[in-house]
């Protein structure tokens, strides 16, 4: 998941037969809930990862949609975090990160409905669109959402006593989240006593195995100054 970012002049590595390939970008946070996804299911996978700004000549034929992630094995290809991430769920149900009962499935899926817009706020201050503090006061209002649903749920997790697919698929807006609030001293992130449930579980998922084995919060920050500074570095944290 940290091999070097494909771009112009790159060529296309053959795909394993029979293996899970994803092609990503490690700080996209769509391509993160996919690879949450497999490794939270201890999954066999390899990851392409592909420069955004210097595309590789194969990229919009392997990328039928046009962006990242999409999932391929053999013949199956699969595009977008959320049919990934579901696909995932019923291909390979062990572990079962979304409930069996179909109503409290339905819970989860209401609850992400509002909780994914998230991660849109976060890419809209990232890519500099409109008003980055109207994009963090609607940001916040969102987690509040969350403290709510944890205190209906009486949990730590989304999932219960571990991490589920609600948890892994909204996840990847926070690691950017704290990077601006570190850039930025007028975007804080709200103190412990305002939101104590959404604050556990902010600190339980940084702490997770497969969180802190999937993204690295140092290397976000690293990523997320060089967008502000208008020089994307999509190898940042990395050496050759």
């Amino acid at each position: 998941m940290n091999a070097w970012a494909l771009e112009t002049g790159s060529k296309l590595p053959p795909l394993v037969p029979g293996k899970l390939r994803l092609y990503s970008m490690r700080f996209c946070p769509y391509a993160q809930r996919a690879l949450l996804m497999l490794n939270a299911k201890g999954l066999d996978h390899e990851v392409v990862n592909v420069n955004l700004a210097r595309r590789p000549e194969w990229y919009n034929d392997v990328l039928p949609a046009g962006t990242v992630p999409v999932l391929y094995q053999d013949e199956k290809v699969i595009s977008g975090s959320m049919p990934i991430a579901e696909y995932l769920e019923e291909a390979y149900p062990q572990p079962r990160l979304l409930p069996s009962d179909p109503y409290l499935k339905a819970l989860d899926r209401s609850f992400l409905d509002s909780a994914l817009a998230c991660a849109s706020l976060i890419g809209s201050i990232s890519m500099k669109r409109g008003s980055k503090e109207e994009h963090w006061a609607n940001f916040i209002k969102k987690i509040g959402l969350f403290e709510k649903e944890l205190g209906k749920r009486k949990t730590t997790y989304f999932g219960g006593d571990q991490p589920g697919l609600v948890d892994y698929v909204v996840w990847p807006a926070f690691p950017p989240a704290l990077a601006f609030s570190k850039l930025y001293p007028d975007l804080k992130m709200p103190a412990a006593e305002e939101f104590p449930l959404f604050s556990r579980w902010l600190q339980a998922m940084r702490g997770h195995p497969v969180v802190k084995a999937t993204v690295n919060e140092d290397h976000v920050f690293l990523y997320a100054k060089s967008g502000q500074e208008g020089d994307r570095d999509y190898n940042a944290g990395l050496q050759k």
